[in-house]
């Protein structure tokens, strides 16, 4: 049976205390499920040998939504650990006695997707999701920021909130088009640096921080615009809810998010580990289903961002050509764009990502 005292080094990169996490040996995984593993908020599940890729990512799915792997150990028969995680994979120093095993860092859906943890990682990340002006991807940064504020159409004065807004720039569009605009976020850094780019582009933008489900405003919007957030909110319905209550009755709602369906997530669930809200992407349709049952009209659809191999391509064309490419690339995101909303919007999975524009009712 493996205990806490055998796995010095990994709980030394977790930072943990032995107290602080519960070690579960698994002899068959291959039937374990999310609903078996119980309330445990913090656990390292103990597999035995060198379990493979797609054979981690099946069991991720079948542990989601309850639970969310964050990481996997690799120990060899010689006793060295390795570290596989999302943001960097590591050998650790020291080794660990025994068999060869596979463990995995697993926590609550409530701890992956909790407040503490969107805070921590959107302070600690705020400048790289700002955008580098000057960069050769800064151009399509952009322009998948102005989408949401070119779709919603704001008329002069209109009250508009950008709600989970970044570093600012679709409410920034927004007002820039005439609009009247607020803005909140759960980051103190990222509502900083949305204030600090409205004042560069010479708009008034009221930023404060805040959630969609505790909102920093008093009185609902004429339009509220919503950009990549829904994937983070633990409960879609608690978090409709919360939005549908800063839209003012006859406002209007424009709301948007990654894409489950598209061919370059479906490449990326065969990796082990994926990112929480990744998992917790919901489809375009389901969400206009739960806006319609909260009395909402859908106007537009909209699918945009080309899936694989295209943000690949752009990604190579900076490191390696100088850039060259990544111009071609944005005319082709706004063509099929355009084409995919002219002709129905029904081509789900050639893109990452999707938008919806609704009013509601009076």
């Amino acid at each position: 049976m493996t205990t806490t005292a055998d796995l010095g080094p990994v709980l030394d990169d977790l930072e943990l205390q032995a107290h602080e996490i519960e070690v579960a040996d698994v002899a068959d995984h291959a039937s374990l499920t999310g609903a078996a593993l119980g309330e445990s908020r913090t656990r390292l599940l103990v597999l035995p040998g060198e379990v493979g890729d797609l054979e981690l990512a099946a069991l991720r799915d079948r542990l989601w939504p309850q639970a969310h792997v964050t990481a996997v150990y690799r120990i060899s028969e010689q006793g060295a650990v390795k570290r596989q995680a999302l943001a960097k994979n590591l050998a650790l120093p020291g080794e660990v006695s025994g068999p060869a095993r596979t463990l995995l860092y697993v926590r609550s859906r409530a701890d992956a997707l909790g407040r503490s943890v969107t805070v921590a990682k959107f302070d600690a990340n705020a400048e790289g999701w700002n955008g580098v002006p000057g960069a050769p991807t800064y151009g399509h940064y952009r322009w998948m920021r102005r989408l949401l504020a070119v779709v919603a159409k704001p008329t002069a004065g209109l009250r508009c909130l950008d709600a989970g807004c970044g570093a600012g720039w679709v409410g920034i569009e927004a007002a820039k088009l005439g609009a009247q605009a607020s803005a909140f976020d759960p980051s103190p850094e990222m509502v900083r640096i949305a204030s600090d780019n409205a004042a560069s582009e010479g708009v008034p933008l009221d930023a404060r921080v805040g959630f969609v489900e505790d909102v920093p405003f008093k009185d609902p919007f004429d339009l509220v615009l919503n950009s990549g957030v829904i994937s983070f909110a633990p409960d879609a319905d608690d978090y409709l809810n919360s939005l549908d209550a800063l839209v003012a009755p006859g406002g209007t709602l424009v709301i948007g998010d990654l894409n489950p369906l598209a061919r370059g997530f479906k490449r990326r669930r065969k990796r082990p580990l994926l990112p929480a809200r990744e998992l917790n992407g919901i489809r375009r349709d389901d969400v206009e289903q739960r806006l319609r049952e909260r009395g909402y009209h859908c106007e537009g659809r909209w699918y945009y961002q080309l899936s694989f191999p295209i943000p690949e391509m752009m990604t190579v064309s900076e490191q390696r050509w100088n850039g060259l490419g990544c111009g071609l690339a944005l005319l082709a995101n706004k063509a099929a764009t355009a084409i995919d909303h002219g002709v129905g919007s029904s081509m789900a999975s050639q893109f990452d990502s999707w938008i919806l524009k609704l009013s509601k009712a009076p």
